[in-house]
């Protein structure tokens, strides 16, 4: 995949990014941030120009990203708090609707995860308005884990919460605080069953 035009890319505060879900994984976000942490700064400038946030113009000019939240979270949590965004995501400005409107495109295009941590459709303007209010999700965090070995990785916005929301319905979340590596297991099984594919990646059957 082709990455932004370096001639495209601005800075922006990460607060200026409003979330498009509810939620995310914390383990990958501390992660995130440590590696960050270790970085010199012509190496964090090169990783953001990589992971440039994708966006779509909403209402009232607000930008709302539809994919790196764990990036920007982790970044925040670094102690940094910019980022760097190109154009709008296939020139997407939608700034013209009123709210309700824009999350029902936004929804009926992919571009929103209203998913609550226990599968739950919330509304979409439950989202919270910042990165910082986004709550943990650790069944994103065991995707996250079996991605590669349970199904490929393709460029599916939430693709993580998908298969996250998968595996919830097989698992308890005791067996994931108590014995993560089981549940990983369990996770590569159960991405073999017919009933996984419809999931995106999903590698069929061993």
């Amino acid at each position: 995949m082709t990455g932004p035009n370096p001639d495209d890319l601005r800075e922006v505060a990460i607060d200026a990014l409003h979330p498009t879900q509810l939620n995310l994984g914390m383990d990958e976000v501390k992660r995130r941030a440590q590696q960050m942490a270790g970085l010199s700064k012509s190496a964090l400038r090169a990783l953001l120009v990589k992971k440039a946030v994708p966006y779509v113009i909403g209402p009232k000019k607000r930008l709302y990203m539809t994919d790196h939240h764990h990036l920007c979270r982790a970044l925040l949590l670094a102690g940094h708090d910019t980022v760097l965004v190109a154009k709008p995501r296939d020139g997407a400005d939608w700034s013209d609707l009123d709210l309700p409107t824009f999350w029902h495109r936004m929804e009926s295009q992919g571009l929103c995860w209203p998913i609550d941590v226990d599968g739950n459709r919330r509304p979409c303007i439950k989202i919270p308005g910042h990165i910082s209010e986004l709550t943990d999700n650790p069944w994103r965090t065991l995707a996250r884990g079996v991605r590669g070995d349970a199904y490929s990785n393709l460029d599916t916005p939430f693709q993580e919460f998908m298969w996250g929301n998968y595996y919830r319905s097989f698992m308890t979340t005791r067996l994931l605080q108590s014995d993560i590596e089981l549940a990983e297991k369990l996770a590569v099984k159960l991405s073999r069953l017919d009933e996984a594919q419809d999931l995106p990646g999903y590698l069929g059957p061993k």
